[in-house]
């Protein structure tokens, strides 16, 4: 042992003399520009001239300094973004003069360890579509020589419940739904398979995979720590316990892991994800369980109530903005005291918020995604999903979606489409889910002409803003063969003044139908939402989307109609935009929930008159030609490998779809008629209904 100790002292020694050892600051900096006018990109740093990176090209800056300004052009003009230097080490042979030894005495600590880490998007959720977060962060961790295991626990674990439940002939079913020559027969039968399947499942939950979701709803998701704290202690009873215990639990102890990291975006995952926390503290008290995603920068309010902080005896952190810069820390260092964008408990049981990171992530610096998660979508190919902007510059009144973002509300963070489509070539696959929450039509343009200078051929989905620009065909043709294929648009309302509430003054409702059409003969499948009960608006509009559905029906292919929710941190509820027109609990009943529970100041207007008029356009869904098609082949995932004219003729082979029960309905729409428009009706059918409709 002596020896030993000894050796090491004389190696110290000729470490001490032989090596120079440099902390050093430096910025790593690409060349973009996401307006796609090839301008330059420049850095700014105190007391030294502008240090310039052409279009494309990348450079690591020493910088001899603590702040840098990165400025780079946008569409909207030039973006500057502050950015925080990195230190790094430099180890270099010591030059010294031979004439004149000079020794040196100093101590040396230098710690680096590589971790292990997990990355669980856990169940339940859209089955057909993979998770961008887990995707990004994998690599990124990586890159640092981080071991990284990815898990899609929101495919495994339902695809587990299922053959549980179903035995043999479900493996028939997975099957046929990922196989190109299945044909619109066995893809109808493969999906009422899974709903008699799980609907059959013995729970006290909500649990059926149906048409295009997968619908989950626990007993004890009431909004409440409390009920978060019940489903905790009976765990053993929940639909997911079995296969967290049977599958992700030894996965987690064979790799040895460090970090243990779940990620949702859903409300639906929100309490599985904290019985598979609490199941990893258990088995595995000395891994650091982190907790992420979309969902947790919209409950912030919960943080603060006493209550919130018994939580953390199951986590030891929750990344409240984007993952980016608080993952890389805590694989650094474990230590969520000293990570930005993260809330944790100390051992004093006072929960920390810490702020989040004063310099955002380059976008534009971030690696290409990784998609392996050891589950595959259900889809015949691999669609991946894509960001290419942080923000949406739109800023739509009732929208929340980029809570996330260390950028909320400001000027967006975009990625140049030269790098969107160097990230689709590395991907190796030709069809992408954009997930931006609008993919602006000049980025469109400019990333088919990109790609088609690469020589790679790609498509995508995307959501867009309804623009008056769509009123030229030939825009619509140009976003075809740019790439174009499928759009989710925001209808919303047939009223300017509504729209102009919910600042979404760029919507010309009697334009909506010209457009529909641009689009459908330009060969683009089109998604639309409809907001019933929007505040201000009188329920009685939403009778003037039958006739509307009816006249352009042929240029949809899917609808959406939902009920308006009052969404946590969005710009109104914050803003209070709506503070004549509702009333909103000063007390929320339900902290972890991301919508707020409210009243209508308007006597004539109920939740269940709203729910009712939805229920109507659900009917109207159902009555519309590609309901049973698109219930089928869910999804632009899926239904992106087909024509209009396809899908057309493959509607005509699916058994007619089950009417909704409308007798408790059809009182509380005859109610709105008599109150608002003072004219009493007969109402026995949805066809009276729509009748009706038509004389508005």
């Amino acid at each position: 042992m002596q020896q030993k100790a000894l050796w090491l002292l004389i190696a110290a020694l000729i470490g001490i003399n032989t090596f120079t050892v440099e902390v050093r600051t430096y910025i790593d900096i690409i060349g973009i520009d996401p307006s796609a006018r090839h301008s330059e990109t420049y850095l700014e740093l105190p007391a030294r001239p502008h240090i310039v990176v052409a279009e494309g090209e990348r450079s690591r800056i020493y910088t001899g300094a603590d702040t840098g300004v990165v400025v780079f052009r946008n569409e909207s003009g030039w973006t500057r973004l502050p950015v925080t230097p990195k230190r790094t080490i430099h180890i270099v042979f010591r030059q010294t003069p031979s004439e004149k030894p000079q020794p040196m005495l100093c101590l040396l600590a230098l710690g680096s360890k590589n971790r292990r880490i997990i990355l669980n998007y856990p169940p339940p959720s859209s089955v057909w579509h993979l998770p961008l977060g887990v995707a990004q962060l994998a690599p990124l961790l990586q890159a640092r020589g981080h071991g990284v295991l990815q898990r899609y626990g929101h495919i495994a674990g339902v695809e587990y419940v299922l053959r549980t439940q179903g035995g043999p002939p479900i493996e028939r079913s997975l099957h046929v739904i990922r196989d190109p020559p299945s044909s619109i027969s066995d893809l109808h039968a493969a999906r009422m398979h899974f709903e008699q399947v799980s609907s059959s499942i013995p729970t006290n939950d909500v649990f059926v995979v149906e048409r295009n979701n997968v619908r989950y709803t626990s007993k004890d998701s009431d909004g409440s720590v409390a009920g978060v704290l019940r489903a905790i202690k009976a765990r053993e009873s929940n639909i997911w316990y079995p296969y967290f215990k049977e599958v992700e639990l030894p996965i987690a102890m064979e790799f040895r892991l460090d970090i243990y990291g779940i990620s949702i975006s859903d409300e639906k995952q929100f309490i599985p994800c904290w019985i598979l926390a609490s199941m990893v503290k258990e088995t595995l008290p000395n891994t650091l369980v982190v907790l992420g995603g979309n969902l947790w920068p919209r409950i912030k309010g919960a943080y603060h109530l006493p209550e919130f902080a018994e939580l953390f005896d199951y986590c030891d952190a929750i990344i409240v903005r984007e993952g980016y810069r608080p993952i890389v820390e805590l694989a650094e260092t474990l230590r969520p005291s000293d990570t930005s964008g993260t809330v944790w408990r100390d051992s004093a049981t006072i929960v920390h918020i810490n702020p989040s990171t004063p310099s955002p992530t380059i976008l534009e610096q971030l690696p290409t995604p990784v998609f392996d998660g050891g589950a595959r979508q259900w889809s015949p190919d691999a669609v991946y999903p894509l960001q290419t902007m942080s923000n949406c510059p739109m800023h739509c009144g009732f929208c929340a979606i980029s809570a996330a973002s260390d950028t909320y509300l400001e000027r967006p963070r975009m990625v140049s489409l030269q790098r969107v489509a160097r990230h689709m070539i590395a991907l190796g696959t030709h069809r992408f889910d954009i997930v931006d929450e609008t993919f602006l039509i000049q980025r469109q343009l400019t990333l088919g002409t990109e790609l088609k200078r690469l020589g790679y051929p790609a498509t995508w989905h995307c959501y867009l803003t309804i623009t008056n620009d769509l009123l030229d065909q030939g825009l619509c043709h140009r976003l075809y063969d740019a790439g174009l294929r499928g759009v989710q648009l925001g209808l919303e309302s047939l009223s300017p003044d509504t729209l102009s509430r919910e600042n979404k003054t760029w919507n010309t409702p009697g334009n909506y139908g010209r457009i529909l059409q641009n689009l459908r003969a330009a060969g683009i499948q089109t998604h639309v939402f409809i907001i019933i009960g929007i505040p201000g608006e009188p329920l009685h509009h939403g009778l003037r989307w039958l006739p509307f559905l009816e006249q352009y029906g042929d240029a949809i292919l899917t609808i959406k109609a939902g009920r308006y929710r009052l969404t946590n941190r969005s710009p109104e509820e914050f803003n209070n935009t709506h503070s004549d027109r509702i009333v909103v609990e000063e007390t929320d009943p339900a902290p972890l929930h991301l919508n707020r529970k409210f009243r209508y100041c308007d006597g004539t207007i109920s939740r269940k008159r709203v729910e009712a008029m939805r229920d109507l356009l659900e009917q109207a869904c159902r009555h519309h030609w590609a309901y049973g098609v698109t219930s089928t082949v869910p999804w632009w995932i899926n239904r992106g490998r087909y024509t209009w004219e396809e899908l057309r003729h493959m509607a005509a082979r699916i058994p007619a779809q089950q009417e909704l029960d409308l007798r408790k309905s059809l009182p509380k729409i005859r109610g709105i008629i008599r109150d608002e428009l003072r004219r009493d009706v007969e109402l026995d059918s949805f066809e009276d209904v729509l009748n009706f409709s038509r004389t508005l």
